[in-house]
């Protein structure tokens, strides 16, 4: 079903802004309206516009004020709602300014014109990502409290001064160094943004849930590419040909699913954020869809590589197979432990969450990693 929707600039200030930040970011933009006719026929021509969509209900969904009206000025918002919501648009917009960044790195290790030009689109549409934050921000005066300064102006200043290194999420702090980022980068990091923007379209801030519908249809194109890339790089891994090995493909999963895990918050809280009803789900619970959804895309990848062994051998049975490799870790039928995938264990290599996790030397299987009874140092 097409997303209903109507545009909308934002002030001149800040839409120039905002274009200056492109030239010098992301100056590719040109060349992909110059050639987009010819990458992406029948598709409306990207501009740099808020997408204003419908609410799904105009009452507050969840939380304490489940049943009244949304919310359509920030100074309806008392105390800590306020600020919350503050903080939840400014993590939302630095994710898109710092993918940018990150695409950009790598993007002439594209394998191709064709995954080059969808990189670009998918730099295009979060810009436009970051536009519609902007939009949030600015096109309410209500951010603008007694006592509090100019909580928008302030937010977009900092949010146009953010470079590498310094944005909200460890996941946009890291850089890419080849195309195989680019691949498992869309197909794991963006699938978080799928379920946080999912999640926003009941926001009780009205303006913010407005926004969530068009950028999670254009968020569909990300996650897309990023799976067909990631399958395609396996099989062709597994075939001995390409740029990269199942190793190195391995390698990327263990660097960026733990960071993946991480942008939902602490996995044992996230109440605050049902109770204002920004969203609907704890972080726990949304990470546990999460982890599900992942090792479904692992897993249709392994059936692939599976299928290179055993052309013929059905989806369910190569799933049966999978499991019985994984499970013993031996080899069946040919195929070897080497020869698949493997989704790290959660607490694998994390940095931010529980206390019992961060820092701890578990290993891709979730065994904590031991000597004389203690766990290992990092040194170690």
């Amino acid at each position: 079903m097409a997303i209903r929707y109507t545009v909308t600039t934002i002030s001149p200030k800040y839409h120039q802004a905002i274009l200056d930040w492109q030239r010098k970011n992301f100056p590719e933009l040109d060349i992909l309206l110059t050639y987009w006719e010819k990458y992406f026929p029948g598709l409306p021509r990207f501009q740099l516009v808020a997408k204003i969509g419908e609410l799904r209900s105009e009452v507050i969904e969840v939380g304490k004020y489940a049943g009244q009206p949304k919310i359509e000025r920030a100074a309806e918002m008392a105390g800590n709602m306020f600020y919350t919501a503050r903080r939840i648009i400014r993590a939302q917009c630095s994710t898109e300014f710092g993918s940018i960044e990150q695409h950009r790195m790598s993007l002439d290790t594209a394998p191709d014109d064709k995954a080059r030009f969808e990189i670009l689109r998918i730099m295009a549409e979060e810009l436009r990502h970051a536009y519609q934050m902007f939009w949030v921000l600015d096109h309410d005066p209500t951010w603008k409290r007694p006592g509090h300064g100019d909580v928008a102006a302030e937010t977009i200043e900092e949010l146009l001064s953010m470079r590498m290194g310094t944005h909200v999420l460890d996941a946009f702090n890291i850089e890419f160094r080849d195309f195989l980022d680019n691949a498992v980068y869309t197909a794991i990091i963006d699938l978080v943004g799928k379920y946080q923007l999912d999640m926003m379209q009941i926001f009780s801030y009205a303006p913010m849930a407005r926004s969530m519908g068009p950028m999670l249809g254009e968020e569909g194109f990300h996650m897309g590419f990023g799976r067909q890339a990631l399958k395609d790089l396996a099989v062709a891994a597994a075939r001995g040909q390409g740029a990269y090995s199942l190793e190195d493909i391995q390698r990327a999963i263990n660097k960026w699913y733990p960071r993946g895990l991480e942008m939902f918050g602490n996995e044992r809280t996230g109440e605050t954020a049902v109770a204002f009803g920004f969203k609907p789900k704890t972080n726990g619970q949304a990470q546990a869809e999460y982890i599900a959804e992942v090792e479904g895309i692992i897993e249709g990848v392994n059936i692939a590589l599976v299928r290179v062994r055993h052309p013929n051998m059905p989806p369910d049975e190569a799933r049966c197979l999978i499991r019985e490799v994984h499970s013993s870790g031996e080899s069946r039928k040919g195929v070897r432990p080497e020869d698949l995938l493997l989704l790290p264990d959660r607490r694998f290599f994390r940095r931010r969450g529980p206390e019992e996790y961060v820092f701890q030397p578990y290993d891709l299987h979730g065994n904590l990693l031991t000597e004389g009874g203690r766990p290992i140092s990092p040194e170690q």
